[in-house]
């Protein structure tokens, strides 16, 4: 009957210890999804000022061709 209740006490410890490793692994995985959000934010808000200048280089150029005709 001991020798029971220690394999039981046994799985108990593992579980417990694969259970804490887990939780400290969605934590890692957590921190490191913020950090690609903020790298994903600060490229689309430079892709945002480099579309809009280039938006204003394409107005320039019209200008100048309808300038020079």
């Amino acid at each position: 009957m001991s020798m029971f209740f220690g394999i039981e006490s046994g799985l108990i410890i593992l579980f417990g210890i694969v259970i804490i490793f887990l939780l400290v692994l969605i934590y890692l995985m957590q921190r490191r999804i913020g950090q690609l959000l903020t790298e994903v934010d600060d490229l689309s808000s430079t892709m945002n000022v480099t579309c809009t200048e280039l938006e204003e280089l394409t107005k320039n150029v019209e200008e100048f061709k309808k300038l020079k005709i």
